[in-house]
Formats: structure tokens, C-alpha cells, sequence
């Protein structure tokens, strides 16, 4: 830093804290000039030397009575002379009173040297002012630095301040000045004006002293004034007092309704306490019994779910029949494509149907027939009281009961042996138990009470819906070899001439009869209402 921008002086105002220039009175303050401005400074006022009870005694009558109790409090005497501290009062008493209050100037101490030339005034150094200030010779900023310290400390205004903050000091001390000086006349009418009541009262005495009254003087309960302002003040007093017994009484009526309202309150917040408990135990309440009616929803639809999925199964169970799965019973014509006679089925085998239909086809549909009516009547709990069936696939057979001990195969067979020829009488009776088992199966059902037993079936010994369900010619054939080319049970050994298309007796190209032809057909046809009765029950099993 330069030496003229280190002699440079920074002071800053007090009030709007703007960096300042010095007047060039200042900056060529001798020391001659700081003594006469130090010396016309105003002196700090002294404390008074009056004692504390003169200073009471001072005070006019109407504060003498406030006096006297300050001063029992104080344990000072009383401004009547009477001690209201008794022997504790003493001169310390006085002198606590006397010097309780200090002026500032008394402890004011001026900074020794130069290094406190910026404690006042100086705020962002030397570098804040311009650079084209003057520079100030160090005993002029020690002069003017001591002379800002002492006109801050004996004065109520900081030092320094700059030209325009002074103005506006000044403007409102005049306004101050103007406001003191009214005050001041008002209080110099208003002393007047005690002053001239105080010498009529007095005269006032002094003529009733003249007449014979000893009393002289201003009494302790005298008041200056005129005796219209007495009796109006009187009479504002006892408006007062008045007053203030109704306050009272609206006080302690208030201060009742408080205590009141008080209990009353707390009352309040021991119900709101209680509610807020309860409130808090029904939301708890409420919380569980939520989550606890959610978790039963959930269980419910759950259940429902599975009602539904149970009962959709149970339907899908009652509507499923797996007797009409396992036997498929149906027809089919026995030569395509034409209007002729159709042969019942069983599981695709055709039953009848002779001579297009080989016999071990018809066979194993026997076995199907055997095996169905075994089961559905073992289901049923109908017991055969006459026969037994064997279900053994193309070769099932029919058993008595005992005492008889017949045994009856339930297929046939082309074969020309005297041993199978037989054999093939027996199926004829075959057929008839089977056909006698089923209307001991109807006949169970209508006493139970089945719903495929209601109806009109026609089942009589040998034949069902009036057509035999014998073989027609096996039972009554001779053992010759004619009767077995009738009987279509083998081939034809007729010789040329027999077997010509228009042979004698009637016979077919095949070397069958018409006769035989219309006989096969209405077993065909007992063949077919078998199965349809079978499925009948099959379709309407409870």
C-alpha cells in the first residue's frame, strides 16, 4: 500500500454508514482549536445533593401519600420526617438512593493514543476512501479521531456524521425543542394555576382563623382547587368506586364462570380423552374385523369357486355314463346303400344279419351283450333267478342254476361236425335265457321303480316285440347235410343241376328258401330290439 493512500482518511457516518470526507476545518485541526471545542462542550451534570427524604418532600400533596408508602418499602424516612424502617435506616440508605442513578460521562474514558482513532468511525478501512482525498497529517487524525470519541460519548448522537444525516438531526431536535417548549408553558399555566387556587384556599382559611377558628394553613386532606371541581371529583369518585364494586362483582361473577368453565373443560378433555380411547379401540376393532370379514371374503370365494368347479364336475359326472361309453349300441343296414332290413350293433359288431354276417362276428357281439347285461344287472342289484352268464368274450356261454346243472353256448359255428351241430342247437337256448334274463332285469326295474323300466316292452318266453329270437331250422333239422345247406350253416353241396337259377322247390341262388330268408330276417329284427332295450337301459340307469 502506497504512503498516500495509507494517509488517506476513511471515517464512515454513523446513520447511514456512508464513507466520509473530512472538512478541510478538520483536517487542519490544530491543537489550539480541539481545546476550545473540547472546552465548550456541556460538563456532565452532577448527582444531586439533596437527601432522599427532601426529595420526597418536594413531591406536591396529592403524591404524599403514594411518597410515604414507596418509601415504607424503601425503609427510607417518611417525607413527614417519621421513619417508616425504623433504627435500619441510615445514611447508606441515603446514599444508595442519592447515587442510584449514574451518568455515562463519568465512566467515559478517552482513548490514550492514535490506535483508537477507528474505533468509532472507521468500518472498511482506509482503502474505502478516494483517491483523490488530501492527505491528513498524523497528529491532525489523532486530534480528530479524540475529538469524535469525545463528542460520541458526551453527547447522545455517534460521531462522526456526514451533511445530510446532520440536517435531519438537527430538524428533529427543532421539533423536539418546539414539543418541550409547549410542555413547558403548559406546565408553568398549570403551576400558576396551583399557585393562585393554593392563595385562595389560604385566604379563605386565614378568614375563618379571623372568626375564631385556630386552624391555619393546608390541611393534610386539602386539595387545591375550586369546590365545584371538589364536589365534581367527589362525585366522579364515588362513580368510581361505584364502578369498580359492579367490576368486582362482574370480576368474581367472571372469575366463578372461569372456575366453571375451567372444571367444565377439563370435564371436556376427560370425555375427549375417553372418546379418543374408544375411538382408538374402534378403529382397532374395526381394523381386525376388516381384515378378518376380507379373509372370509376370500374363504368364501374360494369356496364358491370351488362349489362352482364341484358342481360343474358333478354335472359333467351325473351326464357321464360310461356303460354308454364302454357299450355303443346303434344300427347300421345290412347292405349299404339300400332301403332293405338293418342290423343292430354293439360296439360296431353287427348281432344277426345271417348269411352276410359271418358268425364270429355275431359271436363276439353276444359277448358284448352277455358282458353288458351282467354288469348292468349286478349294478342294479338285480339277481338272475334262473341263469347265470358268463361273460368270456366270443365264446360266453349261459349256466343253470341249481338243481339243474345245463350248460348252453352263446355262439355258433359253420362247422359241418355232428359234435358242433349240437353245440349249435344249444345256442338257440342260449339266446332264450338271455332273453329271460332281460325281463328279469325289467321286472326288477318297474319294482324299484327305474325310469327305464316304465313303458310298454314286450318280452314272452321266446320272442320280443313279437319276433322269436330262436334260430329259425336248428332245433328241428335233421343230421343231414340237406338241412344244413337250408340252414346256411355251410356251404352248399348241391350239385349243379340242384342249384340252377331257377331250381325246383323254391329255392334262391344262394340255395336258401324264401321261407328260411323271412325267418332270419325277424331274428335279425328280435336280435335289434335286444340291444335297443339294452340301451334303453343303459341311457335311463339311475
Amino acid at each position: 500500500m502506497s504512503t498516500s493512500r495509507a494517509n488517506t482518511d476513511s471515517h464512515i457516518c454513523q446513520r447511514c454508514h456512508q464513507p466520509l470526507i473530512l472538512d478541510p476545518s478538520i483536517a487542519s485541526l490544530t491543537p489550539a482549536q480541539y481545546s476550545s471545542i473540547v472546552s465548550a462542550l456541556p460538563a456532565p451534570s452532577s448527582p444531586s445533593d439533596l437527601p432522599p427524604s427532601a426529595k420526597l418532600a418536594s413531591l406536591p400533596p396529592s403524591s404524599q401519600a403514594a411518597a410515604r408508602i414507596w418509601a415504607e418499602a424503601n425503609h427510607l424516612p417518611s417525607p413527614g420526617g417519621a421513619s417508616g424502617g425504623g433504627a435500619s435506616a441510615g445514611p447508606s440508605n441515603y446514599r444508595s438512593v442519592a447515587e442510584s442513578f449514574i451518568l455515562l460521562s463519568d465512566s467515559t474514558v478517552i482513548p490514550p493514543s492514535s490506535n483508537h482513532q477507528n474505533s468509532l468511525g472507521s468500518g472498511s478501512g482506509s482503502g474505502n476512501a478516494p483517491a483523490s482525498a488530501t492527505p491528513i497529517p498524523p497528529h491532525t487524525q489523532h486530534l480528530a479521531a479524540q475529538l469524535h470519541s469525545i463528542l460520541s460519548s458526551k453527547t447522545d448522537i455517534s460521531h462522526p456524521l456526514c451533511t445530510e444525516c446532520t440536517t435531519l438531526l438537527t430538524n428533529e431536535f427543532q421539533k423536539k425543542a418546539e414539543e418541550l417548549g409547549r410542555e413547558r408553558d403548559a406546565y408553568i399555566a398549570f403551576e400558576q394555576g396551583i399557585q393562585r387556587n393554593r392563595e385562595k384556599i389560604r385566604s379563605r382559611r386565614s378568614s375563618v382563623t379571623n372568626r375564631g377558628d385556630k386552624r391555619d394553613g393546608l390541611g393534610e386532606d386539602d386539595i387545591e382547587g375550586t369546590d365545584a371541581e371538589w364536589e365534581e371529583l367527589m362525585k366522579k369518585r364515588k362513580e368510581l368506586e361505584e364502578e369498580e364494586e359492579k367490576l368486582k362483582w362482574v370480576l368474581e361473577e367472571r372469575e366463578r364462570e372461569l372456575d366453571e368453565v375451567k372444571k367444565e373443560e377439563e370435564r371436556v378433555k376427560a370425555e375427549e380423552e375417553e372418546v379418543e380411547r374408544e375411538e382408538n379401540e374402534y378403529l382397532l376393532s374395526h381394523s381386525s374385523l376388516s381384515t378378518h370379514l376380507a379373509h372370509l371374503k376370500s374363504s368364501l370365494s374360494t369356496a364358491q369357486t370351488h362349489l362352482l368347479l364341484s358342481r360343474s364336475l358333478l354335472s359333467h359326472l351325473e351326464s357321464t355314463n360310461v356303460y354308454n361309453d364302454a357299450f355303443q349300441i346303434g344300427n347300421v343296414p345290412l347292405v349299404p346303400n339300400s332301403g332293405g332290413i338293418s342290423v343292430g350293433t354293439i360296439n360296431g359288431l353287427r348281432l344277426g344279419g345271417r348269411p352276410v354276417v359271418e358268425w364270429e362276428e355275431i359271436n363276439a357281439a353276444w359277448g358284448l351283450v352277455a358282458l353288458c347285461l351282467d354288469r348292468v344287472a349286478d349294478k342294479v342289484g338285480c339277481v338272475f333267478e334262473t341263469y347265470k352268464i358268463v361273460p368270456l368274450g366270443s365264446f360266453s356261454r349261459i349256466e343253470e342254476l341249481p338243481p339243474s346243472k345245463g350248460s348252453y353256448e352263446l355262439y355258433a359255428s359253420s362247422d359241418l361236425s355232428p359234435a358242433r351241430l349240437l353245440q349249435n342247437r344249444r345256442f338257440n337256448h342260449a339266446m332264450v335265457a338271455v332273453l329271460d334274463c332281460l325281463r328279469q332285469l325289467i321286472e326288477f326295474g318297474k319294482r324299484e321303480g327305474k325310469g327305464w323300466a316304465k313303458g310298454n316292452i314286450e318280452i314272452h318266453k321266446d320272442k320280443i316285440s313279437n319276433h322269436s329270437i330262436r334260430l329259425p331250422g336248428i332245433s328241428s333239422m335233421p343230421l343231414t347235410l340237406p338241412s344244413m345247406s337250408i340252414m346256411g350253416l355251410g356251404a352248399s353241396t348241391t350239385t349243379s343241376s340242384s342249384t340252377n337259377a331257377t331250381g325246383s322247390g323254391g329255392r334262391d341262388k344262394n340255395g336258401t328258401s324264401s321261407g328260411d330268408t323271412t325267418a332270419e330276417e325277424g331274428w335279425t329284427c328280435a336280435c335289434k330290439a335286444v340291444l335297443q332295450v339294452l340301451k334303453r337301459v343303459l341311457s335311463g340307469r339311475e
